[in-house]
């Protein structure tokens, strides 16, 4: 019998990204349900990096940078969905849902603005990362 029972040599080393999964989506969803617009993007984007960084560390795709585009662009969609269902798309009433999120007409327009803000700053920075990285040889 071993002395490391459940311990394998295959698996040398633990990954942190699931903890940083499990917080971006507990921010997210506490940014969204009581109107807390910075941490709702904040945790947009701590959830959509860390599901790229754990994809790319398990292997099921190639590059981090990309992954993290194509997550964002999905949030952006995600986010113009909920915009669209909260109807009053325009400058003035976007700047009042971020001011008052939890006033009655304003709800669905805040959350999915900042779902899609989260978005668009993950494809941002999926580009800038993809297009500032070195060449490999």
């Amino acid at each position: 019998m071993s002395e490391k029972a459940g311990v394998s040599d295959r698996y040398l080393m633990a990954s942190p990204w699931p903890v940083f999964v499990a917080l971006g989506f507990a921010l997210t969803e506490i940014g969204l349900v009581l109107g807390l617009f910075p941490v709702a993007v904040g945790g947009g984007l701590l959830f959509g990096g860390s599901v790229a960084g754990i994809l790319t560390e398990a292997g099921y795709v190639a590059s981090l940078w990309e992954t993290t585009a194509y997550i964002g662009v999905a949030l952006v969609i995600v986010g113009a969905g909920l915009m669209a269902l909260g109807g009053q798309i325009g400058i003035d009433p976007i700047v009042a849902s971020i001011d008052r999120p939890n006033v009655a007409g304003y709800r669905l327009l805040s959350r999915g603005l900042a779902v899609a803000v989260a978005g668009v700053l993950l494809v941002a920075t999926g580009l800038v990362g993809q297009f500032g990285q070195h060449p490999t040889t």
